[in-house]
């Protein structure tokens, strides 16, 4: 199914900072996520447990997370902006989480999850800007679990070579749009990996 998705959130030359774009990439991300769960729907069974499906969009969003995070230092966001930036992001995340069961306890255990998730990704390479097999491997078996499916291998395969590749190609273009606010005058990227640092300095 093609997906048309707004991506121009800001005029061009606006001053955002870093809460309100991600803000705007956490709703971003959060609906590429639900969209790609019911792409994955219609070609099979994603999940047979109760709030499964939500479970596997909320896996697919924090994928998103730390893609933003990657790129945000690559395109040289400087640190402060991008941690402000990913918190916004997941406090946004966390408090539809909270909405969707009426339970505060889902967001704070969606936060949990995405410092988990970010120091997983953290060791799985990049090609360029673009997460490596490893990363989309990765996005299989936490998504398979998520869905409580550990061992489907063709959710596996559909998360891993066909729909979370689709995804980041689409959130790749759409963040670089959002990030255009935070990027002018920012510092060069260091050299050292910024989720590798993270998880160093937990």
């Amino acid at each position: 199914m093609a997906m048309r998705m707004k991506t121009r959130w800001f005029r061009h030359g606006q001053t955002r900072d870093p809460e309100q774009v991600g803000g705007a990439a956490a709703m971003l991300a959060w609906r590429m996520a639900t969209q790609t769960v019911r792409d994955i729907s219609e070609h099979g069974p994603v999940t047979d447990r109760a709030g499964g499906h939500l479970a596997l969009v909320e896996e697919l969003a924090l994928f998103a997370v730390q893609m933003v995070d990657r790129l945000a230092w690559l395109r040289g966001v400087d640190d402060d902006h991008r941690r402000r930036l990913v918190a916004a992001m997941v406090e946004r995340m966390s408090s539809g989480a909270a909405e969707s069961v009426a339970d505060p306890e889902a967001g704070v255990a969606l936060v949990r999850r995405a410092h988990e998730r970010l120091a997983t990704y953290a060791r799985a390479g990049y090609d360029g800007e673009m997460p490596g097999y490893a990363a989309f491997n990765c996005l299989g078996a936490l998504g398979g679990r998520a869905a409580g499916h550990e061992d489907d291998v063709w959710l596996h395969a559909q998360l891993t070579e066909v729909e979370g590749p689709a995804m980041a190609e689409r959130l790749h273009k759409a963040i670089g749009e959002l990030l255009e606010p935070l990027i002018s005058g920012a510092p060069a990227a260091a050299e050292s990996d910024p989720q590798v640092n993270r998880e160093e300095n937990r």
